[in-house]
């Protein structure tokens, strides 16, 4: 039985709504020619238990001692029906009318109350529960109907609809609480250049007053707060960098993979050779083209290769393998790599450690964002014989 049910529900809505049709249609039909066999059965025994009047006959006898007597009626007829017999008759004729037309009914209503138990209920009523999670801005729930049939597939593609908006939330979420990050980060450090300016004009106020301050003291209190300046000049480009990169429209499209490598191998080569690197390159992939954005997949290769550069003392590796319908960029360095920390936080933004040199951490949260627009994963890690490895990984 049950896998009769599971069957049916499998069935496309059409194909279940003529399987059930032929089925009550084949019990309104059985049931149809049982009941007006039996009652025509009833009608007859009515009809020949009617009186009958012969009007001519003839006698034949069979038998010499006239014991055996047939007699052969000529014209005959039957009686009226009368009094009960006759009720009885017309009420055996309406049943014989009336109950086919009850069996089409009845049967066209247990159809639809079966179609509707058997077909509908359950996904409308996932359906339904499912936009009121929505409404109500919940998107922890799950359509559970897993039927092959139209409903089935509606449920399926509304189950991914939320997904999508579960996605799409999360992401804006995300990007709130980097805007928020950003902010924070950006009232946290422009405070320490501007608490310097501060103090240092402040100083300048005093000894301008007491006119106790030598050339030499001027000189260097000009150079510290030119140093402070130039630190919040290049803080807030590192801003307008941040907010380009995020406004960037994203094209993607289909390009030759094999092609993009070549020229980017060539790139790193030359970049390599002019801080005195050796590039090491390796190439495993098959496949002949991806669909991304060239121009932004560049724009992250390049700011991760750049990183490599600062950090690497000789070799600096650069490979391309496919793994699980994934494209993946790999660059790793024979520096020191990541500490803990940087690990963790090297892709915030303006993370700083006593190993980037000075440098605002703002490459890596680029190449975040960007790997986030084009529905890219980076990843970071240590390599034991080498050093720091970063990784893109970009669907085919």
């Amino acid at each position: 039985m049950g896998k009769i049910r599971e069957a049916f529900q499998n069935m496309t809505l059409k194909k279940a709504l003529i399987t059930l049709a032929v089925m009550c249609l084949g019990v309104v039909c059985i049931l149809t020619v049982i009941t007006i066999l039996k009652f025509s059965d009833i009608r007859q025994e009515i009809l020949d238990s009617r009186p009958i009047y012969v009007s001519e006959y003839t006698v034949e006898d069979y038998a010499s001692d006239n014991s055996v007597t047939l007699v052969n009626p000529k014209e005959f007829r039957f009686e009226p029906l009368s009094g009960e017999n006759l009720v009885y008759y017309w009420i055996i004729t309406v049943f014989m009318v009336a109950l086919p037309v009850i069996y089409v009914i009845a049967g066209s209503i247990v159809m639809a109350k079966l179609y509707y138990k058997l077909k509908i209920q359950k996904p409308l009523m996932s359906l339904n529960n499912g936009v009121e999670h929505i409404s109500e801005q919940d998107l922890d729930f799950k359509i559970e109907y897993t039927s092959n049939d139209e409903l089935g597939k509606l449920c399926n593609a509304f189950e991914c609809m939320k997904k999508e908006i579960y996605t799409s939330n999360r992401k804006m979420w995300n990007m709130l609480q980097e805007r928020k990050a950003l902010t924070a980060s950006v009232s946290h450090d422009l405070r320490t250049p501007i608490t310097v300016i501060n103090g240092y004009l402040d100083y300048l106020d005093k000894v301008n007053h007491k006119q106790i301050i030598t050339e030499e003291a001027l000189r260097s209190t000009l150079k510290q707060m030119k140093g402070a300046v130039q630190r919040l000049e290049r803080y807030v480009e590192c801003v307008k960098d941040i907010q380009k990169i995020e406004d960037v429209e994203i094209k993607k499209e289909y390009f030759n993979l094999k092609e993009y490598i070549t020229n980017t191998v060539n790139d790193f080569s030359l970049l390599a050779k002019k801080y005195g690197r050796v590039l090491e390159y390796q190439n495993q992939i098959k496949t002949e083209s991806i669909c991304s954005d060239k121009d932004m997949l560049s724009k992250i290769l390049e700011n991760i290769f750049d990183n490599a550069l600062r950090f690497s003392e000789k070799v600096i590796y650069f490979s391309i393998t496919e793994k699980n319908n994934c494209i993946c960029f790999t660059v790793y360095d024979d520096g020191k790599g990541f500490s803990k920390d940087e690990l963790k936080y090297a892709t915030t933004f303006f993370y700083s450690s006593p190993t980037n040199k000075g440098n605002f951490g703002i490459g890596l949260s680029i190449c975040k964002i960007l790997c986030e627009r084009l529905d890219c994963v980076l990843s970071l890690e240590n390599i034991a014989d080498h050093g720091a490895s970063i990784t893109v990984q970009v669907k085919k």
